[in-house]
């Protein structure tokens, strides 16, 4: 049984016993088959992906490496469900040398939620202290449901600061002794070093817990995270979860030794499933002796390259942000927002509404045909938005993109205004 709905002058197939409004690429077709980066839809016709499952596809659909590696698992009946096995430590020893974190010590989840309620658990029993000082995404849940007022906790005792330092300072003053932890999912393709560096210093002076939430960008542009290097600074807990095992369910928190004693009883059914772990060790093994984490970021850059290229030509009111693995267009008006949604998928390609768009190894082998594709869509485009071609993408617009994406504020208002546009904007 399945419920035709309208979506957007298409039709979307959605199994009519699963309770999920999920969003999917327009044009919200089922899936038949995928490999590399093309996926056939339900309409019989090939589209190049960018969504890659929200980012969790970093070699591309069905890799070989990882589909040979799972199969010999399987074949040879290695591991079970029911205790550890040694492929378990030869992943712990990787991602913790990864991390930087001496005396390190790992524990698994199958999802990135899962890694960041660990996190938070871990802070409050290590501190005795209830309050977390959060930007970005987390995950979905209760734990980080919207606050009653700004700057406010929520019920579960979590305060965003929309990744402004200036905020976060007010809230490690307004509750010193209070907070247990800063929390956030370091963005690269909004936000300036600078402003990441401030963030841990505020929390290294307040003697604050500090975690990185790496679900999104870890390795993706390097093995771990990136933000030692971006910023020079090391956090105490990271999360890692999309960049580990190629879209396998698979999720993971890091932190020394001491601090890890307090998710040692966390655990959940199929703990010892040794699937995921083989896909993250045949996944990290092939990023790191193909050079994958600098492909990424050069496809990325070289993609990001020829759209700006393809509508500069147009005139179209179109940005593309980011240089490497991960992209956002950001438009003008609404309007023009979702009419490049659909004319996307009309011309065969798979994106992430609004948010951000992934590139994987396998995008390299189909550049030449995504410039084609996108050529074709900013063409019809600037026929049918002829009137706001030169027109500006405000910073408002960026500000909402920039929101939307990683429920924060960029870097691209002087501070005060900032402030005001989330206070207007934010609850």
């Amino acid at each position: 049984m399945c419920n035709r709905q309208a979506y957007q002058g298409v039709y979307m197939n959605k199994p009519e016993k699963i309770a999920s409004a999920v969003g999917v690429p327009a044009p919200g077709l089922r899936a038949l088959s995928a490999s590399g980066a093309i996926v056939k839809l339900a309409d019989g016709r090939d589209y190049l992906d960018l969504m890659n499952g929200k980012g969790c596809i970093t070699l591309g659909h069905h890799h070989p490496v990882v589909t040979e590696a799972i199969i010999s698992n399987l074949k040879n009946q290695q591991g079970c469900s029911t205790c550890w096995s040694e492929l378990f430590e030869v992943l712990s020893e990787i991602i913790v040398a990864d991390s930087g974190i001496s005396n390190g010590q790992v524990a698994f989840f199958s999802t990135g939620t899962e890694a960041c309620r660990a996190a938070v658990q871990c802070a409050r029993k290590m501190t005795g202290k209830k309050i977390i000082a959060s930007a970005g995404y987390h995950g979905w849940g209760d734990l980080w449901a919207s606050p009653p007022s700004f700057l406010a906790p929520n019920e579960s005792g979590i305060i965003d600061f929309y990744f402004v330092p200036e905020l976060l300072a007010d809230v490690l003053d307004r509750y010193r002794g209070e907070v247990s932890m800063v929390m956030i999912s370091p963005d690269y393709v909004h936000f300036k070093p600078e402003t990441l560096q401030s963030l841990i210093r505020l929390a290294r002076e307040h003697g604050v817990l500090f975690c990185s939430d790496e679900v999104k960008n870890g390795y993706r542009s390097v093995a771990g995270s990136a933000l030692p290097s971006v910023t020079g600074e090391q956090a105490d807990f990271y999360t890692f979860s999309k960049g580990l095992s190629n879209g396998q369910r698979l999720s993971c928190l890091v932190g020394t030794a001491e601090m890890m004693k307090k998710a040692r009883h966390m655990t959940y059914t199929a703990y010892f499933d040794t699937l995921p772990i083989v896909a993250a060790l045949a996944t990290l093994k092939h990023m790191r002796e193909e050079r994958g984490y600098e492909r990424l970021i050069a496809c990325g850059a070289t993609l990001a390259e020829k759209l700006r290229a393809l509508i500069a030509q147009t005139e179209l009111p179109i940005k593309v942000m980011g240089d490497g693995p991960l992209l956002q267009f950001i438009s003008a008006t609404q309007e023009l927002d979702e009419a490049f949604y659909v004319t996307c998928a009309k011309q065969g390609l798979l994106l992430y509404h609004s948010d951000n768009q992934a590139i994987s190894l396998a995008t390299e082998t189909v550049l030449a045909e995504l410039e084609i594709r996108f050529k074709q869509v900013f063409s019809d485009l600037s026929h049918r938005f002829s009137g706001l071609c030169q027109t500006d993408v405000s910073i408002e617009r960026q500000m909402e993109a920039a929101f939307n994406m990683i429920d924060g504020a960029s870097d691209v208002m002087p501070t005060v205004e900032t402030i005001h546009w989330l206070q207007r904007s934010a609850i």
